[in-house]
């Protein structure tokens, strides 16, 4: 299928009128380059038709007039964005539709910044923590980022790159999340559909007019650049047609709290207890240390007040949420969002936790905005596979039908044991060739890699991988390029090619969380100060209660690897006769007495093998004042029993045969929360708690999988 799509007369002239006026702003193609193509679709895909040349594409810099002053200074702030198009915009009057990304990230972090100390008595922060000195930030103009361009310019659509407020060469001042960076990325969309004004310059008077695009505008990014588009979607804002959020924040009080805790993200997927390099971070500190704005050369002083404001409603003393909070919540407006959602996450992404993907998903999904989940068992980062993001931005951006609504909605990377077979049988010996006989192509989907042995000249196997370019028929693969190309060497015939697990080749799935998982709830056992049992018979009334005593000093993973502590309490399953799968969010509901007014209560899923260490899949956490609200505390009365609900963070895994799963209790988790003085008791009452895990299958395949 080939689009060509012509602009008017009017829409060009202006566009070159423009271009003219402000060469410092716009840098035309350059002349003498190929002859013009037309956007091209194969397999409902994008194809890379146009320029790879950045020289050839059209690039500039404008600065959009943002709705808000949020460094108080009298004027509306205006937001740094730049553009990249294939050349075709001017010299054919082609309109495109855009891939941006919006970041406050681009002229770089600070070098030095301190976050807050965590060790000291719950209730009691320090009054105060260092700024960040001044450091050189990146110079952004005339070029933001390139991120993205080598991809997006040759298949069609622009490029656009914006710096959020109070970065780079933006005016107004940092928020972490406040509605002035969620309105910024906004404004630059409706600059591109001609509701918003732009200037050549950070403070001329020369308009800059987008007159070389659709209007239709997806967004993408990682992260703070994940959480924008996110942000961006709350708005409803006309124009968005889909967004591509990986690792994305859908609520900064789930970032940096946890049901009424000060909890901080984490730099880690594989918490030690001494490794956690955003300790003590909070709404304040990300401020100060992306606050780069350029035209402030010596000690940055124009935002510090904004910052100072941050820091004073951030609330560290309770955690409690608030209206300061809710501005950064993006769920309360979830119901706006109309932009078709492709969500990327990490299954151990312990910065961004997996609640924050969760809810947003729910979310689309009772609203009916389209969406697909792409999960991976890896940390923080990782973007669905280009395939994927291709049909997205294909169907949703340039309305080509390529039926990517009708794929499966999940799309989970399996662990390699627990990999699904996706293979077929080589027909005949074949050598250099990017077309393979196979005896089935049913296992197989374009744009993922497929393992193909190669057998040498002297017998000897060489595995390698190749992406699969297209599927002509039932019976051949087309590779990306050719294999088995060295003299003597062949695909041989019966050979077996499949599709591994890995980021490349997630496992699909009709929806997330899996649509057959179930609720399976297991009771408690005594057993402390080794490990108790976890059974799916009632725990027995007056069962003994079980203590343990708080000590942030160790770690939650040496706690739960502790043949016996008196620091936590586990509880474990027999060992699985099969593997489970978990889709869904573990929960556990405790009754449970407190020795101090406050205290930190902290809950883990535990996964031990037959020999060797165990692995916390999931962490939960609460403030034991909040367990009626994030909003408010209700007192503690020390020694009095409470009943806790607590959520853990999202899952999908698979436990293999020969493990135990558990459930760990602990008080200061050292990782994540304030580390007070140690010395405060827990005491935990068997009989009235449970732990409730989302098995697929139900509690019928848990109940199967432990006899």
């Amino acid at each position: 299928m080939r689009i060509r799509l012509l602009a008017s007369a009017a829409a060009t002239t202006v566009l070159v009128v423009a271009a003219v006026a402000s060469p410092a702003s716009a840098r035309p193609a350059t002349t003498g380059t190929p002859a013009p193509v037309a956007p091209t679709f194969v397999d409902g895909l994008a194809q890379a038709v146009f320029s790879t040349n950045p020289t050839d594409w059209y690039s500039g810099e404008v600065w959009v007039q943002a709705p808000f002053d949020s460094d108080h200074d009298g004027e509306l702030d205006r937001i740094h964005t730049d553009f990249s198009a294939p050349r075709e915009v001017l010299t054919e009057g082609l309109k495109v539709p855009v891939v941006f990304e919006d970041s406050p990230y681009y002229a770089g972090t600070a070098d030095a910044y301190s976050n807050w100390a965590v060790d000291h008595p719950l209730g009691s922060p320090p009054l105060l923590r260092p700024r960040a000195p001044f450091w050189t930030a990146f110079d952004t103009s005339p070029v933001i980022s390139t991120s993205l361009e080598s991809t997006w310019v040759p298949r069609g659509f622009a490029v656009v790159h914006a710096e959020s407020p109070g970065t780079g060469h933006s005016h107004g001042c940092p928020t972490s999340g406040g509605s002035n960076e969620t309105l910024a990325g906004k404004a630059v969309i409706d600059w591109l559909n001609g509701r918003a004004r732009a200037y050549t310059t950070r403070d001329g008077s020369t308009r800059a007019v987008a007159g070389w695009t659709t209007g239709k505008v997806g967004m993408i990014g990682t992260s703070y650049n994940g959480t924008l588009p996110e942000a961006v979607a709350t708005t409803g804002v006309d124009g968005l047609k889909a967004i591509v959020p990986i690792s994305a924040i859908s609520d900064w009080y789930d970032y940096y709290r946890a049901n009424g805790m000060v909890r901080a993200p984490h730099s880690s997927s594989n918490p030690s207890g001494n490794n956690n390099a955003f300790q003590g971070e909070d709404l304040d500190v990300l401020a100060d240390v992306v606050y780069s704005r350029l035209d402030e050369t010596g000690e940055r002083k124009i935002c510090q007040p904004v910052i100072d404001d941050l820091e004073h409603h951030i609330d560290r003393a309770t955690g409690n949420r608030s209206g300061f909070w809710q501005e950064r919540n993006y769920m309360k407006d979830v119901r706006n969002v109309h932009a078709a959602t492709l969500l990327a996450h990490g299954n151990n992404d312990f910065n961004v936790m997996t609640k924050n993907a969760a809810q947003f998903y729910a979310a689309l999904k009772k609203q009916h905005v389209p969406h697909m989940f792409y999960f991976h068992q890896g940390g923080h980062g990782g973007p669905p596979p280009d395939v994927l993001v291709n049909y997205w931005f294909t169907r949703y951006l340039y309305g080509v039908p390529n039926g990517v609504e009708r794929l499966p909605r999940s799309w989970v990377v399996r662990e390699a044991a627990s990999c699904p077979p996706r293979q077929t049988a080589v027909s005949g010996d074949q050598s250099n060739t990017a077309t393979l006989a196979v005896a089935d192509t049913t296992p197989f989907r374009i744009g993922f890699s497929l393992t193909v042995p190669q057998t040498n000249a002297d017998g000897t196997i060489t595995t390698t991988t190749r992406l699969i370019a297209r599927i002509p028929d039932s019976t051949h693969l087309v590779l990306a390029s050719a294999v088995a190309t060295a003299t003597g060497q062949k695909v041989a015939d019966g050979a077996t090619v499949s599709l591994q697990c890995s980021n490349a080749n997630p496992t699909p799935y009709a929806e997330w969380p899996d649509p057959a998982s179930g609720q399976a709830g297991l009771h408690l056992t005594p057993g402390a100060p080794a490990r108790g049992g976890l059974t799916f018979a009632p725990t027995a009334a007056g069962t003994a209660t079980e203590t343990l005593t708080d000590d942030a000093s160790i770690a939650a993973i040496t706690s739960a690897n502790a043949a016996a502590s008196d620091v936590r309490l586990v509880y474990q399953t027999p060992p699985l006769t099969k593997p489970v799968r978990i889709s869904g969010t573990p929960s556990a509901a405790l009754q449970i007495a407190f020795s101090a007014s406050k205290a930190n209560l902290t809950v883990a899923l535990v996964s031990y093998p037959p020999t060797g260490n165990g692995t916390i899949l999931t962490r939960g956490w609460m403030d034991p004042a909040n367990r009626l609200s994030d909003w408010a505390d209700a007192p503690v009365q020390p020694g009095k029993l409470y009943r806790m609900n607590v959520d853990l963070q999202p899952k999908d895994t698979v436990v293999p045969a020969g493990n135990r799963l558990a459930l760990m209790v602990v008080s200061s988790d050292r990782d994540f929360t304030i580390r007070p003085p140690a010395g405060t008791r827990l005491t935990l009452d068997l009989a009235h708690s449970s732990l409730v895990i989302p098995v697929v299958g139900g509690p019928e395949a848990l109940v199967d999988a432990l006899s």
